[in-house]
């Protein structure tokens, strides 16, 4: 069987075999609160936590897994809520043999490259004459048996088709030779044309429309060009979904002249000298016990609103703390772009509140740290990332809580690095990408009632 599947059994199994522990100490510590009003244990606390992150990041992987392998009859990951739904996940795979869906892997480099557009030329003749030819092979790999896959499949799997080279030099590895470099350029020249490749090279093209998550790559029998590097298999929940870029030209706000003013001036410091804390990953080490809480967000009060359109009442208020590297603190509000374009700086922390507050409407959120992944979802008011820290927000996602949240909708959008402006989305899916090295340099929220 697949060594990622082994290892996930692993992991699996190393949850299983902490849970009599946990629950016994958590029985007691439920007694003893009932009783005498004992507060629960310090350490338990953060090993509940620890466990319930551990087990969101072994549900994702297992469902990634599960896709790889063309598993069928997978269920939503709404649907998933204990070990023993994984261990199912787990033993469809085992049972399907783990075949690997080859022509999946090797269609997810042809989307990949007939996703890209131009920035400036929306109809950029040479991309547009290579899409055609990357159509062509599309509908021959799909309606290929895997006994007579044409030889691009084999390639594409291992690295050495020229669409990997060219992929490669969209979103290129920090730490790539020089002469790699010169290497891949003239190989995609001479497969793409010269134009096409240029184009690539100097950061004219950008990925935009949705595209999953590629399957794990196949390691390329040291080719001279190699594949790019495909992110990381989405280690925690909520929904796996990739930002789609735009093309559209965004003039500066006046938000982003306020921006301009700040960075003038010295960094802005923290509301509080208690240190910043972000809530990492899963761990088998517990969090120090004398870990402090970052300081609570310093919203400035925010006057009620009255809607003038519908006769709703209320409009929705809302306050929007982030963190913008270099800058500190800066609060916005609804419909505001919090943040700068285009100035490389990155997010590094944000908070939110509905402001005024409307009985029976809440809101939480997460963000995809670098280096460390997806946090837990954190509740209004509280900071999501590390302030301070030079660790970039990749990513971000919003939902409403509350027996009110039926009526309304949140919708959010982020400017990333080099893609610009993503689509709107909205209740909980997930806008970023993960893995990519790419910051989120400013957000855009509101909530409408529906």
């Amino acid at each position: 069987m697949n060594a990622d599947h082994q290892q996930l059994q692993q992991q699996l199994n190393h949850l299983k075999d902490r849970l009599p522990g946990l629950s016994s100490r958590l029985s007691q510590a439920a007694v003893e609160l009932k009783e005498a009003g004992v507060p629960v244990d310090e350490r338990l606390s953060e090993q509940l936590i620890a466990y319930r992150q551990e087990f969101a990041g072994l549900k994702s992987r297992a469902i990634e897994l599960a896709k790889t392998y063309a598993v069928p009859g997978v269920v939503a990951p709404t649907q998933i809520s204990s070990l023993h739904d994984i261990q199912g996940i787990l033993h469809t795979i085992a049972r399907s043999g783990g075949q690997v869906n080859e022509s999946q892997k090797a269609l997810h480099y042809i989307d990949l490259f007939l996703s890209l557009t131009h920035r400036d030329q929306p109809h950029f003749a040479p991309l547009e004459e290579a899409k055609v030819k990357a159509r062509e092979l599309r509908h021959i790999i799909l309606n290929s048996s895997p006994s007579n896959f044409p030889p691009d499949v084999p390639a594409l799997l291992s690295g050495q088709h020229p669409c990997c080279a060219f992929l490669s030099l969209i979103e290129p590895d920090a730490n790539i030779a020089d002469e790699e470099w010169e290497r891949r350029l003239e190989f995609c020249g001479r497969a793409f044309g010269k134009p096409l490749a240029l184009a690539a090279s100097r950061g004219k093209l950008q990925f935009s429309g949705t595209v999953e998550a590629p399957a794990p790559t196949v390691t390329a029998p040291a080719p001279t060009v190699t594949a790019p590097t495909a992110p990381p298999r989405p280690r925690r929940s909520p929904e796996m979904v990739v930002i789609a870029g735009s093309t559209e030209s965004v003039e500066p706000t006046d938000t982003e002249a306020e921006v301009e003013r700040l960075l003038s001036q010295q960094p802005v410091a923290p509301p509080s000298n208690l240190p910043d804390v972000i809530i990492l990953p899963s761990s088998d080490e517990s969090p120090s016990r004398n870990q402090i809480a970052p300081p609570a967000p310093n919203f400035a009060p925010t006057p009620a609103k009255m809607s003038g359109l519908s006769g709703v009442g209320i409009e929705v208020g809302l306050n929007v703390l982030v963190h913008i590297e270099r800058v500190g603190d800066h609060q916005f509000h609804e419909h505001e772009f919090a943040g700068t374009r285009g100035k490389a700086l990155r997010l590094e922390a944000f908070a939110l509140e509905i402001k005024p507050p409307i009985p029976g409407l809440g809101i939480r959120y997460m963000a995809h740290i670098q280096g460390s992944g997806d946090t837990p979802w954190v509740t209004e008011g509280e900071w999501v990332g590390a302030r301070g820290s030079g660790l970039r927000i990749e990513g971000l996602a919003i939902e409403l809580t509350g027996p009110e949240a039926p009526n309304y909708a949140v919708y959010y959008k982020a400017h990333i690095e080099r893609v610009g402006d993503t689509q709107e989305f909205s209740n909980g899916q997930f806008c970023g990408r993960r893995g990519s090295g790419m910051r989120v340099e400013g957000i855009e929220i509101h909530i409408d009632r529906k």
